[in-house]
């Protein structure tokens, strides 16, 4: 577990799946609600969701944690996206029968400030 310089948990490894308060904060004041690309839902209809999958072995970290709504949260996988971290910003990768060279594409909100801990 690493907590910020307030004592605010923000990595805790694979000593729990879910997010913690902390987390989520940090996760609203960086994604802004939920980061597929062009999705306007705000925080508070969000999901935390582990970019590596918890069963594939995916930390409850910050460089592995991003919110979407619930149909985002449903929906990416079965449509053929994939969200990988890209500095540390949640970056999303068309199915090719979108853009055939699956260019990565960020939601326009998602700003590249960084949280210093």
């Amino acid at each position: 577990t690493v907590v910020d310089a307030k004592g605010v948990v923000l990595w805790m490894g694979r000593s729990s799946r879910l997010a913690t308060a902390g987390q989520t904060m940090a996760l609203v004041a960086r994604d802004g609600g939920c980061s597929f690309p062009g999705c306007e839902h705000p925080p508070e209809w969000c999901e935390r969701h582990h970019v590596v999958a918890w069963a594939d072995g995916g930390a409850t970290d910050l460089d592995n944690l991003t919110l979407l709504c619930r149909y985002h949260h449903r929906q990416f996988l079965a449509r053929g996206w994939t969200c990988r971290m890209v500095d540390r910003l949640p970056t999303w990768f068309p199915p090719r029968w979108v853009d055939p060279e699956q260019r990565p594409l960020r939601h326009t909100r998602i700003t590249t400030r960084h949280l210093v801990c």
